[in-house]
């Protein structure tokens, strides 16, 4: 029986959990409008392009489902595939744009005067208030042929000569390098594809750091991922949409027993096979043999030198064959044939389909983003003064400091500077439909992947279409986005 002065149980535990429950629900209400906002605004559509990707749709007509009919016309599009050239270009342009970015901050981060600084970063953010599409305006006058900045310039500095210099120059350096790129480079490795492939495999091979008796279960697996890749590729462009899933799945088989057996370093070798099946396409024998190349370089300088002399002279073999079919494609297949566009002094930078690249690549000079400046500077205001005074009394110069300290302080920045940039040159299509409109300008060259999507949709009215291909857009950005999590270290 209860005494007058006893309480309920569930009293105590009432008062105990009230005041906090009331807390959580206001802050709950609080963060309601935002999830609910993220919901409808930002997650509904996503998950409706996912849906309608099964589609054949164009508003308001009828949805009709066809299935994985989309996908697969995806994947045997050459247009769509050939427009990740351009992006590949641009990639590897945008990791070289990097640079200005993290010089800048840098040097703002070793500016004494604290005023002078902050003067400095006002300046770096003022250029945010223009609005994106006055800022593709700008640019878009700056490369008129008549009245444009870069032709005036280019003018009056003797830069359109040495233009019209190279336009006879290259030529004949592409007409010397050709006996060797189809008399040498071909036959051996099946084109410049093929020997940058090469040096990408020898890389590849020396991040190892073991020779242990599993390796060779390791190289089959590899040789047999150069050989099923392809053909199920083969076998998925010939097969109807039920039978695609079953090269799909033997993919799947392939990659679980990889990751299974190398670990954290698998993430790479799918992507290397794919391109080699892209580089192979016509002579897909040629993909064993680059990967039993590396291999063997691998096995033959880790027989004679440990794993801290073996490894640099394996990157540099690597780097050497990366650094001599860079050179042949540069000086031996861009510019092959006279463009004539330079000896008038008016080029038509967007008008001419042998100058739509070379405008797209100087666009943005000199590639210094606020938002990437201003994110190197939040991971450079996190080094340690003691970090910087232990260098200078290791005698550390200040270009060593760059190398040697701050940038690999700061790989974390680096690394979501990387991320941001691979996603926005993937998806973007904005700058090229305002610069050259929604074919990609002359002959397509400025044709990218997010462009064809948008033309895909609001030109040809092929909505289920692009978003199949926004689909295989989002994969492979998921992928490269891995790679760069396992790949871009973060050494403190």
């Amino acid at each position: 029986m209860a005494t007058p002065n006893s309480k309920p149980k569930n009293s105590s535990w009432i008062a105990r959990y009230a005041p906090k429950s009331k807390l959580y629900l206001a802050l709950y209400l609080l963060c309601l409008p935002t999830i609910l906002s993220l919901l409808i605004f930002s997650y509904y559509p996503k998950i409706d392009v996912v849906i309608m990707s099964f589609f054949r749709w164009k508003p308001p007509a009828v949805k009709e489902f066809i299935g994985l009919r989309n996908f697969l016309e995806a994947f045997s599009d050459p247009q769509f595939w050939q427009s990740f050239k351009l992006v590949g270009i641009l990639l590897m342009a945008n990791l070289l744009k990097l640079w200005p970015g993290i010089f800048a901050a840098i040097a703002l981060h070793r500016l004494a005067n604290d005023r002078l600084r902050y003067i400095f970063q006002v300046c770096f953010v003022v250029p945010m208030i223009i609005p994106g599409m006055v800022w593709l305006l700008i640019w878009k006058s700056f490369f008129e042929p008549d009245f444009g900045l870069l032709n005036r310039i280019l003018n009056a500095t003797g830069g359109m000569k040495l233009l019209d210099w190279m336009d006879t120059a290259m030529p004949r350096i592409a007409s010397i390098l050709d006996p060797v790129t189809n008399g040498i480079i071909g036959p051996a490795f099946g084109g410049l594809g093929g020997l940058i492939l090469v040096g990408a495999l020898v890389i590849a091979f020396g991040g190892r750091k073991e020779r242990d008796s599993g390796r060779f279960m390791q190289y089959g697996l590899l040789l047999v991922g150069s050989l099923i890749i392809p053909i199920c590729g083969a076998l998925g462009l010939l097969t109807t949409p039920a039978l695609l899933l079953i090269p799909a799945v033997l993919i799947v088989i392939w990659m679980v027993f990889l990751a299974r057996q190398l670990g954290h370093s698998w993430i790479a070798w799918p992507f290397l096979l794919l391109a080699g099946s892209m580089v192979f396409w016509g002579e897909l024998w040629r993909m064993p043999l680059a990967m039993f190349i590396g291999i063997a370089v691998f096995e033959i300088i880790r027989s004679r030198f440990d794993y801290f002399t073996g490894r640099p002279l394996i990157n540099w073999i690597g780097m050497g064959i990366l650094t001599i079919g860079s050179a042949f494609v540069i000086f031996g297949q861009i510019w092959t044939e006279p463009i004539e566009q330079f000896n008038l002094g008016t080029p038509a930078w967007l008008g001419n389909q042998d100058l739509v690249i070379p405008a797209l690549l100087f666009w943005g000079f000199p590639w210094v983003g606020t938002v990437g400046v201003l994110i190197y500077l939040s991971g450079l205001q996190n080094i340690s003064k003691d970090v910087y005074e232990a260098a200078e009394l290791d005698g550390v110069g200040p270009m060593g400091m760059i190398f040697r300290i701050e940038l690999p302080l700061i790989m974390t920045q680096v690394r979501i500077n990387l991320i941001f940039m691979t996603i926005g040159t993937l998806v973007q299509y904005e700058t090229f439909l305002i610069l050259l409109g929604p074919d990609g300008g002359p002959g397509n060259k400025g044709m990218v992947p997010g462009l064809y999507m948008f033309s895909s949709a609001f030109s040809e009215g092929r909505f289920g279409y692009a978003c199949s291909l926004g689909m295989v857009l989002f994969v492979i950005i998921l992928l490269l986005t891995i790679v760069y999590q396992k790949y871009v270290k973060v050494d403190k």
